[in-house]
């Protein structure tokens, strides 16, 4: 029998239990994750750097209320997640959140503050009506303050939410050198990897010149010369290298001029240079069957038709290396074969690479758009694109990548958004070679285009045949079962003792 002192013991015991889970849930955030990319799982990288945040931080997220679900699911996403990150900083991040719908001045206040509404369609009543939508963030260190105009669902909140934290904790930023003066492109043309640089570096452009002091760099980056480059120039990279420094190449070994329907070698010195350091691109064309394509404008016909380019290939073989690894796709045009020449002095580490079926073609090269392309044309797989070479000696480290346009945007009237995982690349090499891989793992942690597998002519119409003929098989399978089942039930009726 429960007495009435026992029943308070019971509901005092109940209640110190939920104070203590609530308690415990406060200060340690738990939750499983159980999706592929683990998008719901807080990274390394953002963990170190909530460690290292010894000073306040102040989070306002400026998100509406009552609109489509997945934008209520966003804002509880968010919201989980400002969770985590506050318990993990122990107690250095605080939030709010305010809906800017709900009066003028907070709309004022979200939009001088630097969020933006966005114009978004809903439902109500039976009639669409369009709507201001307040999905953007400040986050604030003292004085200085970052915007997070527009936040993304999945793994975006993440990286954009650590590069915001990351950018107002970092004051000392090392410098990344990038070589101008024998026609590369200038800075301004690297806008997308420019954009991830930012955060830990102050990049610079430079020349090699006799005043110029190549050790202030953490890594050069030298990128797609046009011009032929002097001995002396050369000389004075061999010495930065020798003191341990690293150094970034992007080389177009081959180029192609489409409208006139033919490719060619291309020539610096700097193919020279890194053949002696153990490198050597070769001059050809890789031709890939999992490739981008071009607009060609037909005969008789207005509009321009698609067509694969196998000289365009889309690489998504990458090596278990903190460089490449969980990259999802980067496209080259016009890409060479790699081979390692080194000594035992070189460590070499192949990066990126060709798909199964892929092949090599020697400049110069008379594009056939028309060709039909065969499996002969693809003899060969996994061709190194890009790869690492580290100096035992020096410590130095040298990446090259055999496409000197993969990460150039390009500037004016010819600037054009380049493939994410492109500058995701480029950005993460000079985060590894400079020491300070914080954010590789997130970078590499975002939505990514999943090309689907590449299936060759005869699955394809294998599938084909299946897909016609296997529902009639189905349908034909299903109507002998039933035509079975009553043939027996009506031979059991016929029975003499049938009750």
């Amino acid at each position: 029998m429960i007495t009435k002192k026992n029943l308070t013991y019971y509901i005092l015991l109940s209640a110190g239990i939920l104070i203590l889970i609530n308690t415990l849930a406060y200060r340690f955030f738990f939750r499983l994750d159980f999706t592929e990319d683990q998008r719901y799982t807080l990274s390394q990288s953002t963990i170190n750097i909530l460690d290292q945040i010894n000073e306040p931080v102040t989070i306002t997220a400026y998100m509406s209320e009552g609109l489509q679900p997945q934008f209520d699911q966003m804002r509880k996403d968010f919201k989980d997640l400002l969770s985590e990150y506050a318990s993990r900083s122990k107690g250095q991040i605080v939030y709010e959140f305010i809906n800017p719908n709900k009066e003028e001045k907070l709309e004022r206040k979200a939009v001088e503050a630097g969020v933006q509404p966005l114009l978004i369609t809903i439902r109500e009543k039976d009639q669409s009506v369009q709507k201001k939508a307040y999905l953007g963030a400040i986050v604030q260190v003292g004085e200085n303050s970052e915007v997070i105009p527009f936040i993304q669902p999945g793994a975006q909140m993440e990286y954009a939410l650590t590069m915001a934290l990351k950018k107002l904790t970092t004051t000392d930023k090392p410098a990344i050198g990038f070589i101008t003066g024998h026609g590369e492109p200038p800075l301004a043309a690297f806008a997308q990897v420019k954009q991830g640089l930012d955060v830990l570096y102050v990049p610079e452009e430079i020349t090699l010149n006799d005043s110029v002091n190549l050790s202030k760099y953490k890594t050069l980056v030298w990128v797609n010369p046009q011009d032929s480059i002097s001995d002396a120039d050369f000389l004075k990279v061999d010495k930065y290298l020798e003191q341990g420094g690293n150094i970034y190449v992007a080389i177009n070994r081959v180029d192609a001029k489409l409208q006139q329907g033919y490719g060619f070698s291309h020539t610096t010195g700097l193919e020279s240079w890194l053949k002696a350091k153990g490198i050597n691109v070769e001059d050809n064309f890789i031709v890939d069957a999992n490739c981008g394509s071009v607009q060609v404008q037909q005969a008789n016909f207005p509009i321009p038709v698609s067509i694969s380019f196998p000289y365009l290939p889309i690489i998504t073989n990458f090596a278990d290396h903190p460089i490449s690894k969980g990259l999802g796709n980067v496209v080259l045009q016009f890409a060479s074969s790699i081979k390692f020449t080194g000594d035992s002095t070189k460590v070499y580490t192949p990066l990126a690479f060709t798909s199964d079926k892929s092949g090599t073609q020697p400049a110069p090269v008379y594009f056939n758009i028309e060709k039909r392309w065969t499996q002969a044309d693809f003899p060969l797989k996994h061709i190194p694109v890009a790869a690492l070479v580290e100096d035992t000696k020096t410590r130095s480290k040298l990446v090259v990548v055999s496409d000197g346009d993969m990460s150039v945007n390009g500037t004016g009237e010819g600037a054009h958004q380049i493939q994410p995982d492109n500058a995701n690349f480029m950005v993460n090499a000079i985060d590894f070679m400079s020491d300070d891989t914080g954010l590789i793992q997130l970078r590499s942690k975002q939505v990514k285009m999943r090309p689907l597998d590449q299936l060759d002519d005869s699955t394809k119409s294998m599938l084909k045949i299946l897909n016609f003929i296997l529902p009639i098989l189905i349908i034909i399978a299903i109507g002998i079962i039933r035509y079975q089942k009553r043939r027996i039930q009506r031979l059991k009726r016929m029975e003499e003792d049938y009750v």
